[in-house]
């Protein structure tokens, strides 16, 4: 079993006694005052987050841009510079790799944020198939934080250039500047609120964020945990790689159609088995689901009919602190697809629970 890593940030999180836990190879805070607590600092006011474990890659070099729109399922041609574009990296089988953030940073770069757990993954994919430019994994020399928050924009306005901050609109990024460091300031993030993350290299990262710290507390920011982050993403419905996305599941199972341009100009990897799997029809269909008990539902708890026939899965699960009940993801047959009560199996019982829209909790992503 290989050591766990540590971000430059470890320190901070020790000092302000969080529970640490393994993550994706790491050494990662779960929660510091509690992730009921947490969740709901981020929602009224604002959170700082420590998601410097996420990887970093660059492709640079003419022709960058169409050597990665080959391996993306979305289409990057479209986005200007500056802009951000959330897509998939799938494998010949329309299975889905991992789900990505590209930017397009310059005329002949493109950066892209990918999960933690399928850094080393995706990276070598990019080494066997990226043709034309060239691939930098720059993971180990950056750190990212997350200020996330209605109170986000308020306090990077008065630690970074006020008109960035203010004019920079959602999934677009800029070169700027925080607390005088250089960083690439993004307008994303993974809780469905306004907020910002920042790329900064790792040595300047402890001081950016106590300074964070000190300038946000009187403004209500709280350090926020990996825990709360899971329960802010699962109201708002966003999937997780291993949950409710993985190489078995395709993005059409998923309910990420909308990230899959079938008619892109050159194609894509992946494209034509899921051109068939499109024209097929899902096999299942990802749900939301409000548990009507005060028992949660677990990864991997079984999915029924009111006439107790199995038919899915429940792929993530949490206690909701806005809606004050259970809440869940889960695939169900394609069959159920418009199906409204289901029953979860929680030990040997089955508890009611029926599907909700997503998001669960309304997105204040600020969108225009």
């Amino acid at each position: 079993m290989s050591e766990l890593l540590r971000t430059p940030l470890f320190t901070q999180h020790q000092n302000l006694k969080a529970r640490i836990v393994p993550f994706a190879g790491y050494q990662m805070p779960v929660q510091y005052a509690g992730v009921l607590e947490e969740a709901k600092q981020v929602r009224t006011h604002a959170g700082l987050f420590d998601v410097s474990h996420m990887g970093q890659l660059r492709v640079r070099g003419k022709g960058a841009l169409e050597a990665v729109n080959a391996l993306l399922t979305n289409d990057l041609s479209k986005t200007q510079l500056g802009q951000a574009q959330y897509s998939l990296v799938c494998n010949p089988e329309g299975g889905i790799i991992d789900d990505v953030i590209a930017y397009h940073r310059g005329p002949e770069e493109i950066f892209i944020c990918v999960n933690a757990s399928n850094r080393a993954a995706v990276f070598a994919w990019f080494q066997q198939h990226l043709k034309g430019a060239s691939l930098e994994d720059l993971s180990d020399s950056l750190s990212l934080l997350a200020v996330q928050g209605p109170r986000a924009e308020e306090i990077l306005s008065e630690c970074s250039d006020p008109q960035v901050a203010k004019n920079l609109k959602y999934y677009w990024a800029a070169e700027s500047k925080v607390f005088g460091e250089p960083c690439y300031l993004s307008r994303t993030g993974y809780t469905g609120e306004d907020g910002f993350e920042i790329y900064v290299r790792n040595e300047a990262a402890p001081r950016i964020w106590q300074s964070l710290m000190e300038l946000g507390a009187p403004k209500g920011l709280a350090p926020i945990g990996l825990g709360a982050r899971d329960t802010l993403r699962l109201e708002m419905g966003y999937p997780l790689h291993g949950h409710e996305i993985s190489t078995e599941i395709s993005p059409f199972e998923a309910g990420l159609n909308w990230v899959v341009k079938l008619k892109k100009a050159g194609g894509f990897m992946g494209q034509p088995t899921l051109q068939k799997l499109f024209e097929a029809g899902p096999r299942k269909v990802l749900r939301g689901f409000a548990v009507e008990d005060r028992r949660m539902a677990r990864q991997g708890a079984e999915i029924y009919t009111p006439a107790k026939v199995k038919v899915g899965t429940v792929t993530s699960g949490t206690f909701s602190p806005h809606l004050h009940h259970p809440i869940a993801l889960g695939f169900v047959d394609a069959s159920q697809a418009d199906a409204k009560d289901f029953l979860l199996k929680v030990r040997e019982e089955l508890v009611p629970m029926h599907t909700r829209p997503l998001p669960f909790v309304p997105s204040q992503a600020k969108k225009k």
